[in-house]
């Protein structure tokens, strides 16, 4: 397989997102991934909703998610010089 898979959640994918919620059903999401944030003491996913709303969704709901789109991230930290001082 010369193809390759994603390995990691990038703003500005599209996702559909199967969530638990409370006696045992689920919730279909779709939207662009916006990021990560705190929540508690737990991690979620920010969520763009086709609708134009945000929503948080604590990363532990997610059964499962589907990569319906997906785009390359930018890495936007600055490159290392290669100088140390110690």
């Amino acid at each position: 397989m010369d193809e390759k898979y994603p390995t990691k959640l990038t703003k500005g994918s599209r996702y559909r997102l199967v969530l638990s919620v409370g006696g045992g059903g689920t919730l279909e999401v779709t939207g662009e991934f916006v990021g990560y944030l705190q929540y508690g003491s737990d991690v979620a996913l920010s969520i763009l909703l086709e609708g134009g709303g945000l929503r948080v969704i604590p990363a532990r709901s997610v059964l499962y998610l589907d990569i319906l789109d997906t785009k390359e991230e930018k890495d936007e930290r600055p490159k290392e010089n290669g100088v140390y001082f110690g």
